[in-house]
């Protein structure tokens, strides 16, 4: 599992001049064709050998070549058991990260200054933290979905099975509608009681979003009945059976999130062009958003999936240009060029807390119409 100080950790690792940094991501899912019999270690090397080819400084096809064995090494001694892994190597340093995901990546290497994060941090946005309340009428189950991994945390007790005492006589309507009443109370008390428990977990996991899940009538009620902090979070209800596998309440959890998601990321794209046409706290294009970058202004950056761009770094004040130029136009400092620029740009709003949103689908498409990137901006 990857945490906020993991990350924190890769972000704020200083360059070493002379000791690159290795960013490996490898797709490892048993269940393509192409990983069985190991053949992501194939992948690996090819990866591994086009980067080789690209260095013509004898000293660093070294220093690259001792880097690229550790990593070697450590991924043949590699048994699969998530989707994806991920490395950070710099052998002259005796640095070396690794982290299993149950997301997918794609296969990919760099060789830099640091560590190449914009794939694990847009891995993150897309996957957030997920509670789920599969939930019926007398039995619950409380679960929390990360990057693609599921976690059963406890199964509420119940109280005994409501019976409906059958009678004779004059009181018999009488004695029905009483006991059905009792029954109703035990059933208020259980989704309280229920509320009350993913109150507790959700302090101490804080997730960003909640899905009811189990039969209309008990899902609707627990709705009514959360306190309203939790109630903000819920994203939606699905149809389940409270016994249902933890395969399937991932399945259905992951699909109602992407659907969400996918609109949300439009309707955040749309506010977003129109705050900018307004020139309220929004600017759209390269250029406007690194000069809001700049000005630590950013309090949201949002950028089309796949967009990429060439720029620099001023080697003395850390300025970054969103052109290839030689000199920093801000201190006359030499300008250090950038094929991942956007990635640089990233990590900068990570740095001054800012949030980071990759958008996909059409949400990417009516960007990309504008000018591919953008910001929300503190003031």
């Amino acid at each position: 599992m990857i945490t906020k100080a993991d990350l924190e950790a890769l972000i704020q690792r200083q360059a070493q001049p002379g000791s690159p940094v290795l960013s490996v991501y490898l797709d490892v899912d048993q269940s393509h064709a192409a990983n069985l019999n190991r053949g992501f270690e194939a992948a690996l090397a090819h990866m591994l050998r086009s980067i080789e080819e690209q260095l013509s400084d004898a000293s660093e096809r070294e220093a690259f070549r001792a880097d690229a064995e550790r990593v070697r090494r450590f991924v043949a001694d590699y048994q699969p058991r998530a989707k994806s892994l991920v490395i950070f190597c710099d052998d002259s340093a005796d640095f070396f990260w690794q982290r299993e995901l149950d997301a997918p990546v794609r296969n990919d290497a760099y060789w830099s200054e640091t560590p190449y994060v914009r794939p694990l941090l847009e891995v993150l946005d897309e996957y957030e933290r997920y509670g789920v309340i599969l939930v019926d009428k007398m039995q619950a189950r409380l679960f929390t979905v990360f990057m693609g991994e599921i976690e059963e945390h406890r199964e509420a007790f119940t109280s005994d099975r409501v019976r409906h005492t059958k009678t004779t006589g004059m009181d018999h309507i009488w004695s029905q509608k009483h006991f059905q009443r009792k029954a109703d109370m035990h059933v208020r008390w259980h989704l309280r009681t229920v509320a009350e428990m993913m109150s507790h977990l959700a302090e101490r996991y804080a997730f960003d979003r909640l899905v009811l899940a189990g039969p209309v009538e008990a899902t609707s009620e627990l709705h009514r009945l959360l306190p309203k902090r939790l109630r903000s979070r819920v994203i939606g209800a699905i149809s389940l059976p409270v016994d249902a596998g933890e395969k399937d309440v991932l399945r259905a959890t992951l699909q109602l999130g992407q659907e969400v998601e996918r609109a949300e990321e439009l309707k955040l794209v749309e506010e977003l062009i129109a705050a900018a046409a307004k020139g309220e706290r929004a600017v759209i294009g390269l250029e406007a958003t690194v000069a809001a970058v700049q000005e630590g202004r950013v309090w949201k950056l949002i950028y089309a999936e796949g967009f990429t761009a060439r720029g620099g770094e001023c080697t003395q004040c850390s300025s970054l240009i969103p052109e290839e130029r030689r000199t920093c136009p801000y201190c006359g400092g030499a300008v250090r060029p950038l094929d991942h620029f956007v990635e640089r740009v990233v990590e900068r709003v990570v740095e001054m807390e800012g949030r980071i949103e990759q958008v996909r689908g059409r949400a990417a498409e009516r960007l990309s119409e504008v000018g591919h990137i953008g910001a929300l901006l503190r003031f």
